[in-house]
């Protein structure tokens, strides 16, 4: 399939195949549209796992937290997200 990219994508597959992890701009290519794919994956689950939560908390089942564990449990959620993001740096 020929394909024409825009300037702007080409320069970023080119970016990628100076770093020489690739080969090919077909392999830039199929890696991002793993990472598209599974970035979507993920998104649908995330969403799911939401909407289960969500229904849970209009059946009640939700809990009321003061302003000291509201505070501790962002605070977790943070460190959480910092942790997954320096994950994925790596």
């Amino acid at each position: 399939m020929a394909t024409v990219f825009t300037p702007e994508l080409q320069q970023l597959v080119q970016q990628e195949l100076a770093t020489g992890k690739y080969r090919s701009e077909n392999e830039v290519l199929l890696e991002a549209m793993k990472l598209l794919s599974g970035r979507d994956a993920h998104l649908k689950k995330f969403r799911e796992d939401l909407q289960v939560r969500l229904d849970r908390l209009a059946g009640g089942e939700g809990i009321d937290l003061d302003d000291d564990s509201l505070a501790m449990f962002l605070d977790y959620i943070e460190a959480e997200v910092n942790a997954e993001l320096a994950a994925r740096r790596e």
